[in-house]
Order: C-alpha cells, then sequence, then structure tokens
C-alpha cells in the first residue's frame, strides 16, 4: 500500500532513517519546488529555495507535532518561508555584491541572518470528500496560475505570499477595495476549479 505524504512524514519522525526520508523527499519535491517557483519564478533560485527547505526538514523535523497540524502545512510554510527569504536577500544585496565586486569587499560583510521558524495554519484550508489532501493543497497551488491575469498575480500574492491587502494594492497601483473584490472574485474561481472539495479561505 503506497503511503501518503503524512504517513511518509511520519515514519520518518519515529525512524530519522535516510532511507525514510529519500521516501519523504522524493514525494514533496513536486508540490514543494512548484510551490517555491510561485514566489521566486526563477528556476534556479527556487531549487535552492526546495533544498533549503528540504534540509531544514532533515534538521528540524523533531519540531513537527502531528498532533499540531498536518506535515505539509510545517513543509509548506518552511518553503515559503526560505523562498521569501532568498527573495528578500536577493533584491537587498544584489547592489552591493556588484559594489563589493569593484572593492574586492570580504564576503562576509553580505551573509544574511537565518529565517524565523514558522509553524502556522496558511491563509485558507482544505477539506475534500475525495483524494488525498496534501495533493489537493497542491492542485489548488498550482492551479492559480491558471487564473485570468487579472486575478492571478493578486491571488497569489494574497494567499501565497502572504502580503497584506495594502501592499497587494500599492504593488499592483489600485485601491484597496478593489483588490478586496478581485481576491473575493478570484477566490470563487478557485472553487469553481475543484467542485468536489470544499475550501475555506480566512482574512
Amino acid at each position: 500500500m503506497i503511503k501518503n505524504i503524512q504517513e511518509l512524514a511520519e515514519t520518518f519522525l519515529k525512524s530519522s532513517d535516510e532511507k525514510d526520508f529519500i521516501d519523504l523527499y522524493k514525494r514533496l519535491k513536486p508540490g514543494l519546488l512548484n510551490h517555491c517557483r510561485s514566489i521566486l519564478i526563477d528556476e534556479e533560485t527556487s531549487e535552492d529555495a526546495f533544498s533549503n527547505t528540504m534540509v531544514k526538514i532533515w534538521t528540524k523535523m523533531y519540531q513537527y507535532d502531528p498532533l499540531r497540524g498536518n506535515f505539509s502545512t510545517w513543509a509548506y510554510n518552511i518553503a515559503r518561508n526560505e523562498s521569501l527569504l532568498i527573495k528578500k536577500t536577493k533584491s537587498r544585496y544584489m547592489p552591493l555584491i556588484m559594489e563589493s565586486s569593484k572593492s574586492n569587499d570580504s564576503d562576509e560583510n553580505f551573509i544574511s541572518s537565518p529565517s524565523n521558524e514558522c509553524y502556522t495554519e496558511p491563509d485558507w484550508c482544505l477539506s475534500s470528500r475525495y483524494g488525498e489532501l496534501d495533493s489537493l493543497y497542491d492542485n489548488v497551488v498550482y492551479k492559480m496560475k491558471d487564473l485570468p491575469e487579472i486575478y492571478k498575480g493578486i491571488l497569489i500574492d494574497r494567499e501565497i505570499n502572504k502580503m497584506k491587502y495594502q501592499e497587494i494594492a500599492e504593488k499592483h497601483n489600485m485601491k484597496k477595495r478593489a483588490v478586496a473584490t478581485r481576491i473575493r472574485r478570484a477566490r470563487l474561481k478557485v472553487r469553481e476549479m475543484f467542485p468536489g472539495a470544499k475550501l475555506y479561505f480566512t482574512d
């Protein structure tokens, strides 16, 4: 019988065996890597974020408590944190690194601080009458990219990048009320993509 991600995670949590981690790694990679891509876009940095995420899972697995929530939620939050850290570090230090190439400064000036651990529920959750929750979560994240352009970027900024309404409004040069309207309509469209599932969005 094929184990789902939650079962693989709990097996590795109990055994700390490399083989069990490899099994978990293989099942996690498609969804987590896609999640990193949705934030970073660039393939190379997305791979870096995914690799960092798996290192965190390997070294911090003892912090995961199945009683506190689904493993995928925990793993996806780590991936989001690692992706946002890379995104922030890249935008903040790129000019300094370019300047460093001229002045031969030490690389140690550009070492960034580690990201904070995050153990919170996402802004939306899923319940389904069919399929595995982990697969459904991956599919919803993936399907967001199929939304019309008028909705896609705004919903991704809200649900995946965890941006505030005001931040989204400033980024897209829109009024906050218009952002709220588009997010509401985008969520309806996502629900229509999954008629057999109930998606609960919370703000």
